[in-house]
Formats: C-alpha cells, structure tokens, sequence
C-alpha cells in the first residue's frame, strides 16, 4: 500500500472505529465504577490502544522485518494478553450473571471464548517459531 492518501483513509477508519469502542468501554467505567468493571475495561482499553498504535506503526511503515523485531513481538504479546484477560474476566461474569439467561447467549460466549482464547495461542506458536526459526538460523550461519 503505497498510495499515501489510501494509508490515511485506512488508518483514519480504524482509528475512529477503535477510539468508539475505547469511549464506549470508558463510558462503562464511569457508569459503573466497580472493580469488576475496571477489571474487564481497562485491559480491554489499553488492548485497543496497543492495537491502533500497531496498525498505525505498520500501515505508515510497514516491514515485515520489523514485525519480527523481539520489541514488536513482545508489544503483539501484551496487547492480545490484555484483551484475552479483559475476555476472560468479561466471559466468567458474563456467563454468571442473569443477563445471559438464555441457553443460545450462553453458547454464543462460550464459542467467543474458545476462539479468541485459540486465536491468542496460535499468534503466541507463530510468534515462538518465528523465533526459533531465526534462532537457528543465527547458529548455523
């Protein structure tokens, strides 16, 4: 994506969808300030913050060598690991509270559950072979 104006319209799009979400989520916070709350929100906050300043970084400069930069990596890492722990958090009051009363919405969290929590480990198998990978091409170069 080389086309200057085409980079602004993407990351001016995810920008504004991601920062609806971020005051949606502080919104919740101010409503209802309680630790269980802060518990769910505040990872999911900074997870969306650290997603948008991802997406920013790699569409204005976008190199694939430094997407497997160990800072990078590591920066991916704790993104998904404040969402998946705002989902988890989320998932376990969620499904313990009366709002999810019937059977179809239980089915319907658990099945987000199980797929960000496999998506989480997937991007962390992809991420240690990359790094094994390269480990062992330094050793043997």
């Amino acid at each position: 994506m080389k086309y200057l104006p085409l980079k602004i319209w993407f990351i001016v799009t995810m920008t504004v969808t991601l920062v609806a979400v971020v005051i949606r989520a502080a919104w919740q916070i101010i409503v209802i300030p309680t630790a269980g709350t802060m518990s769910i929100f505040i990872p999911l906050i900074l997870g969306l913050l650290g997603l948008n300043a991802l997406i920013i970084y790699f569409t204005i400069n976008p190199s694939l060598k430094k997407l497997k930069s160990p800072p990078v990596l590591i920066a991916v890492i704790t993104v998904l690991m404040a969402s998946l722990i705002g989902g988890i958090i989320h998932f376990n009051h969620y499904i313990c509270s009366p709002e999810a009363e019937p059977l179809a919405s239980k089915v319907i969290a658990t099945m987000l559950f199980l797929g960000s929590t496999s998506s989480y480990f997937l991007v962390i198998w992809v991420i240690r072979s990359t790094l094994k990978s390269r480990k062992n091409k330094h050793e043997q170069g």
